[in-house]
């Protein structure tokens, strides 16, 4: 095995800048994302007579729900989007993306773009209110959806 003698010359990227888009949605202004991860479940085979170790395969793979954190403003967008299930029983999946934004040759691009499909908000939390407090008022979106993969992106 060789090591390297020098350490690498590019930086990770800063999570500080990052857009989310939704399909049919203008004022989608976060700022925090939780819930980019996916996770492949493991069944385990317990073969006869191998008493060492039981096989491990993979069975499924699934993602946690995306939790979006902003400053409450005007906008009611999300709260009628989650509305709609309420008030009509149904509810119009988006396709949607986050994309983390960095700095490239001078100015803001995207770097890395999260793709979901079908996804719809399963929770609304409006901000907690305390008259004795200057703090922003912070609201939460949860969106359940179908999956995620990477887009390519040319950096």
């Amino acid at each position: 095995m060789i090591l390297p003698t020098s350490a690498p010359t590019t930086l990770p990227y800063l999570g500080a800048h990052f857009v989310l888009a939704v399909d049919g949605l203008t004022s989608v202004s976060f700022s925090k994302c939780a819930g980019l991860a996916g996770d492949v479940g493991v069944e385990e085979y317990v073969e006869g007579g191998e008493n060492r170790f039981a096989h491990r395969l993979p069975v499924r793979g699934s993602f946690p729900n995306l939790v979006l954190t902003q400053g409450a403003g005007p906008s009611t967008e999300l709260w009628d989007w989650f509305a709609e299930y309420l008030v009509t029983g149904r509810v119009a999946p988006r396709d949607g993306q986050v994309s983390l934004m960095s700095t490239v040759d001078g100015a803001l691009a995207p770097v890395r773009v999260w793709v979901f499909r079908r996804g719809w908000p399963v929770k609304l939390t409006g901000p907690d209110l305390d008259a004795q407090s200057a703090a922003v008022a912070v609201e939460s979106v949860e969106i359940a959806h179908h999956g995620l993969h990477l887009a390519a992106v040319s950096v």
